[in-house]
């Protein structure tokens, strides 16, 4: 059974899917294989964003609080030390938190489809269109081992107190398709 071949698969869900990992504290580049990035710095926070292989990561500082976004595929690298929350993007979601220290509020809703793959192909046609007309973030990953060809783009709107990000991840192996919405804010009162 095992030796099944990858290309007679049926559309099997990845085994893990995405999950989003909530971490107060800055997470080291080495853990991912960063494939775009970002620096904001504006008056009220600084953020890092990186676009990575399975995922992405937002780091957001504002004063002497971080929080860090990592949403991923394959978490095995990292370790639970100042782990807030962990929570599958399964179906929809809507998560929302004030980081320990009261100064950053955080803001998520996830969304996974599963599509059929006439429909996965056109979506993915359309968000790399959007992508590129936008010049947004975004990196197309070859297929390796056991896993297939996937998309992956941000939307990032930096304003003075807070960052939205929006993320589109494709993968072709599944024809699963997660989007989220991300709003890091800082507390108007804390500047």
């Amino acid at each position: 059974m095992d030796a099944m071949p990858t290309n007679n698969r049926t559309k099997q869900r990845r085994s893990g899917g995405l999950t989003l990992l909530l971490y107060q504290r800055t997470l080291h580049p080495e853990f991912f294989k960063i494939l775009e990035g970002e620096q904001v710095s504006r008056r009220a926070y600084e953020a890092d964003i990186w676009l990575v292989e399975g995922g992405h990561v937002i780091t957001f500082t504002a004063g002497k609080t971080t929080l860090s976004e990592v949403i991923v595929t394959n978490n095995d690298t990292l370790n639970d030390r100042n782990l807030l929350q962990s929570i599958q993007c399964r179906g929809e979601k809507y998560h929302e938190m004030t980081a320990p220290g009261g100064n950053i509020r955080y803001m998520i809703s996830t969304q996974e489809e599963q599509l059929t793959q006439t429909l996965y192909e056109a979506t993915k046609s359309e968000i790399r269109e959007y992508a590129m007309k936008r010049e947004l973030m975004m990196a197309d990953i070859p297929a390796a081992g056991d896993r297939g060809e996937s998309l992956g783009v941000l939307d990032i709107e930096r304003r003075s107190h807070e960052l939205l990000v929006q993320s589109f991840h494709l993968f072709d192996d599944t024809q699963l398709v997660i989007k989220t919405q991300a709003i890091i804010e800082v507390a108007k009162n804390t500047d």
